[in-house]
């Protein structure tokens, strides 16, 4: 029970350290993160438990048997995140997510075929070319990692739409017929 609160807890709180930590190098760094947070939209991301005061360049969506949170890639350098976990069954198993500016990837894992490990990097230059798209799976560990950018991220919030996505609707004034344009 105690490593499942830790793991909670992990992934409640890592995306604001993380975040935190990426955005926080120096003074000039916070000012350029505030001023993107607030072109962003300042608190878009509340909902979902982000820092929406510093927006990270993408997030990775994480979900275990019992558990999911959101972890934000680094600004800069690279991060490895132990993901310790009991399964249903009772086995103990260990996931390490290793995090870049720009993508994600299975560092290691207790599973038996290192399948997930084999998955490689995905990445938001390699998402479209790689069998499981944006995805990392450890079925044995019960891992899933999701990539997303943060305008994605948004858009699947509802909070803005990505750019060239959508048409907008307008009302002819005099005739009340709407008209479609791209």
């Amino acid at each position: 029970m105690r490593k499942w609160i830790s793991l909670l807890l992990l992934l409640c709180l890592l995306p604001a350290t993380l975040a935190g930590q990426a955005a926080g190098k120096t003074a000039e760094a916070e000012a350029e993160t505030e001023n993107t947070a607030a072109a962003a939209g300042g608190t878009q991301a509340a909902d979902a438990g982000l820092n929406t005061e510093e927006l990270a360049p993408g997030y990775v969506f994480v979900q275990t048997a019992t558990v999911q949170g959101w972890l934000p890639l680094p600004a800069e350098g690279e991060i490895s995140f132990p993901l310790a976990q009991t399964l249903p069954d009772g086995t103990e198993a260990l996931n390490v997510i290793h995090l870049l500016p720009n993508g994600v990837y299975m560092e290691s894992s207790t599973c038996e075929g290192h399948d997930c490990v084999e998955q490689g990097t995905v990445t938001f230059d390699n998402i479209q070319e790689r069998i499981l798209s944006r995805y990392i799976l450890c079925l044995p560990n019960q891992v899933s990692l999701e990539l997303y950018s943060t305008e994605e991220l948004l858009a699947l919030m509802g909070q803005q739409e990505p750019a060239g996505a959508g048409a907008k609707t307008e009302t002819d004034a005099e005739t009340g017929a709407e008209q479609t344009t791209p």
